[in-house]
């Protein structure tokens, strides 16, 4: 496809191929909707155009619209283009380009602080993020005009986004509380089975997720920490079932008066307890632990995660 052969109806078609149709249908807003589904059609035929041959046409056309008179009034005072978006969350600004053109999403998230940038891109697929990308080195031939027509056609859009509301997204926090306060048992079938079933969730639970059986794998600080936090008597019932290598490493971890006691305590708890009474004292155990990893103390997950290396 040469320059000098262009009709005029290729060079629309050309323009309504870079700028996708939302940003098209406004830069062409005088046109009737039978002369724009002509441009929209042609523009489906056009299977490569050179990036020479594009950039040609967009030079014409930003140089037609700088040719056209036009004088803004004497008391405007400088406007940055786009600042209704910095009211937004990453998520809204997502709502609001989702349906857009890549080249109209890469202009909008352009305008953000860098990071902001990465963050937001990071939420749309892999091949999204790839278009983004590629379209932002196209951002800089996008006339002034169709700039302000994608700003102004945006902030409308904006209107609609859903304000911030508060609601539950639920995840696997919630799944890991839910754990702790259903039937032991069933606890631990769950965890073993979206290990198999579902290792990306494995792993995000094992953020949030604490058994007793777990405390071996814990920072002997935040261990001592955690007993230190319970009677000696709840240490005791918690510790009931347990093998003797969990039993010896709990009370290795304690003062050696308070072993003494401790013996005490398992000695007046010899045979059979309440499985709810254990279950109790392990979950203050528990609790006392995941306040600390709330806290900042330490990452559960680096801890708690079956996947290490030596």
């Amino acid at each position: 496809m040469a320059e000098n052969t262009l009709s005029n109806l290729d060079r629309a078609a050309i323009i309504f191929k870079v700028f996708g149709n939302s940003l098209a249908v406004s830069l062409f807003r005088s046109l009737t909707p039978a002369e724009m589904n002509r441009i929209r059609k042609h523009a489906d035929t056009l299977s490569h155009v050179p990036f020479k041959v594009k950039k040609k046409v967009l030079e014409e056309y930003y140089f037609q619209l700088m040719s056209e008179k036009f004088k803004a009034p004497k008391d405007e005072t400088e406007k940055f283009l786009f600042d209704y978006m910095f009211q937004f969350s990453n998520e809204q600004i997502v709502f609001l380009l989702a349906p857009e053109s890549a080249l109209v999403k890469a202009l909008a998230i352009s305008q953000l602080p860098i990071e902001q940038q990465a963050a937001i891109i990071k939420e749309f697929d892999s091949d999204e993020q790839a278009d983004i990308l590629m379209n932002m080195s196209e951002v800089a031939d996008i006339p002034y005009e169709g700039v302000v027509s994608i700003e102004a056609d945006l902030k409308e859009k904006s209107k609609h986004i859903p304000r911030k509301a508060r609601f539950n997204r639920s995840g696997s926090k919630q799944i890991a509380e839910l754990l702790t306060r259903l039937d032991p048992d069933f606890e631990r079938q769950f965890v073993s089975q979206i290990q198999n079933e579902d290792p990306d969730l494995a792993k995000e639970l094992a953020k949030f997720h604490l058994s007793f059986e777990d405390f071996s794998k814990l920072p002997i600080d935040v261990v001592r920490d955690a007993v230190k936090s319970v009677d000696l008597a709840d240490l005791a019932m918690a510790m009931k079932g347990m093998d003797a290598e969990f039993v010896e490493f709990m009370n290795s971890n304690i003062p050696q008066k308070a072993q003494i006691m401790l013996e005490d305590e398992l000695r007046d708890l010899e045979g059979p307890q309440p499985r709810r009474k254990v279950e109790t004292a392990r979950r203050k155990l528990v609790d006392a632990v995941m306040k600390m990893a709330a806290e900042g103390r330490f990452s559960l997950e680096d801890f708690v995660d079956d996947d290490m290396i030596e």
